[in-house]
């Protein structure tokens, strides 16, 4: 029998409503990653299929000022997040940003006296790992060039994940999903496989030092 508590829980929050599309593909090598190692529970968490509402009203402007009660599928959106070992927002990059769901999904749900500002915890957040996989569509070296890596890694590692003082974070980045050539394609769903067992291990890791087998290290 498997020992429950041997089995680190990823949770992957998609923001994309095509499934068909290149960024579900890639997600789905992710996943098949993950379950390579088969100790690791994957729940892939679809924010258009649950018809999750990214809009930041005025119910959510109380949580953040103290004055009112998290949002019920606010809350439900949180209470699946802290049962996650490891979390990750895997997102097309548009505007060399975040698309309104995913950030919208991080403004409504990572709310101030619980992703920061959460004194239960001890740590300031709720969370222990947060990645961030964006499916860009143009090639390496315009992101480079022109400094977008640079730019989401500031805006998505260090303004979200650092301010919330996460203690373990990276930003990841497909390149040339927009290409037509299916040899491209492969490499790419080679490189999200990879990033999913990357992810699995570093999930063995958080469940490690949530259980005190291990010290660790940040990653």
């Amino acid at each position: 029998m498997t020992d429950e508590t041997n089995r680190p829980h990823v949770l992957l929050v998609v923001a994309h409503p095509d499934h068909d599309s290149a960024a579900w593909t890639l997600t789905r090598a992710v996943e098949r990653g993950l379950r390579a190692d088969a100790r690791a529970e994957v729940t892939v968490h679809d924010l258009t299929a649950t018809g999750f509402d990214p809009v930041f009203t005025a119910a959510d402007l109380a949580v953040h000022r103290l004055r009112g009660e998290v949002p019920a599928d606010v809350a439900r959106e949180q209470r699946l997040v802290e049962s996650a070992d490891l979390v990750a927002l895997l997102f097309p990059v548009y505007w060399w940003s975040l698309p309104a769901l995913a950030k919208g999904w991080v403004d409504r749900v990572f709310s101030r006296g619980w992703a920061y500002e959460n004194t239960a915890t001890g740590t300031g957040s709720a969370l222990d790992e947060l990645h961030f996989v964006g499916f860009a569509g143009v090639r390496a070296d315009t992101y480079h060039r022109r400094g977008y890596r640079d730019a989401l890694t500031l805006q998505l590692q260090h303004g979200i994940a650092g301010y919330s003082a996460i203690p373990n974070s990276s930003v990841e980045l497909l390149y040339g999903t927009e290409t037509s050539d299916p040899a491209a394609h492969r490499e790419l769903a080679t490189q999200a496989g990879a990033l999913g067992a990357d992810l699995a291990r570093r999930a063995h890791a958080a469940l490690d030092r949530k259980s005190g087998r291990v010290t660790g290290q940040p990653m």
